[in-house]
């Protein structure tokens, strides 16, 4: 008996916001194939177009609603896309998604909401929406989960106040910043269902896809490193210069953050392949 509700409580766990996922990126497909047709041949861009942005909420508005199960959640999940003619060129991608929760501490989660960010190159086009379509619900799901935390596991993410640091910002010219936010207990909770739902879409191993994760982090960090401390001293004085080196990026990303997520993701999902 035991055994079984262990098994239950799992297959509870790896399933939770999955429907949730699908009904709000389905919403968004349309959206995206009119940007793909009408917004991104148009000369003259504007990001603060109207219809670039795409707002679902707990009113009705144009048959766009929250799921139900996200309803005491959230308010409203919102999406916003951007074209960057420059992207692939300065990336190498075609698109780019992140994301963000948010939520004010003690107020309950009626003011709470999520909103996700695409970036299309100019050159996106329909054959690329299968891979679009992944990272979507990958990065929705992920923001979907922080609403489903506590106060108290979404606080492990905040920063304590330092000196050179914004606030409320992680200092990422530090190795201790980066672990702070990636390796904080809700980050961890987040980033490995993000990573399931990723893998699952592709029918990928659970490693291959926190793999590719892992790489996207040590990526943007080493860019951001090696753009920083390039710049002139005027510019970028050495305080605020990043402070690791690449050897040290790898090892907290490939070394120490991959196994704290693999150890996570096999309490969480432990049916998933791979761990």
């Amino acid at each position: 008996m035991k055994k079984l509700m262990t098994e239950w409580r799992n297959f509870l766990q790896e399933g939770r916001y999955e429907a949730a996922t699908t009904e709000l990126t389905r919403k968004v497909i349309p959206h995206v194939k009119y940007i793909i047709d009408e917004v991104i041949p148009s000369e003259g861009v504007q990001n603060s177009r109207k219809d670039l942005i795409l707002v679902i909420g707990k009113t009705f508005s144009a048959g766009k609603t929250l799921p139900k199960e996200l309803e005491d959640k959230m308010y409203k999940a919102e999406f916003t896309f951007h074209i960057d003619k420059k992207l692939a060129e300065e990336t190498g991608d075609k698109f780019m998604i992140g994301g963000m929760h948010m939520s004010v501490p003690g107020e309950g989660k009626e003011d709470d909401y999520i909103k996700i960010n695409s970036y299309f190159d100019i050159g996106f086009n329909e054959q690329d929406l299968n891979e679009y379509l992944g990272e979507l619900k990958a990065v929705t799901i992920h923001e979907i989960q922080h609403g489903g935390q506590t106060d108290d596991v979404l606080g492990t993410a905040h920063p304590p106040k330092e000196p050179l640091q914004p606030p409320g910002w992680w200092n990422y010219n530090q190795i201790d910043g980066l672990r702070g936010y990636y390796a904080s207990d809700s980050e961890t909770d987040t980033y490995t269902k993000e990573v399931y739902k990723r893998a699952k879409y592709h029918k990928i191993p659970y490693t291959e896809a926190l793999d590719m994760r892992i790489k996207s982090f040590f990526d943007q960090f080493k860019r951001r490193r090696d753009k920083m401390n390039a710049e002139d001293e005027r510019e970028t004085p050495g305080e605020y210069r990043v402070k690791y080196t690449e050897e040290e990026l790898n090892d907290f990303f490939y070394n120490e953050l991959r196994d704290k997520y693999i150890a996570f993701a096999k309490t969480k999902y432990p049916e998933a392949v791979g761990i």
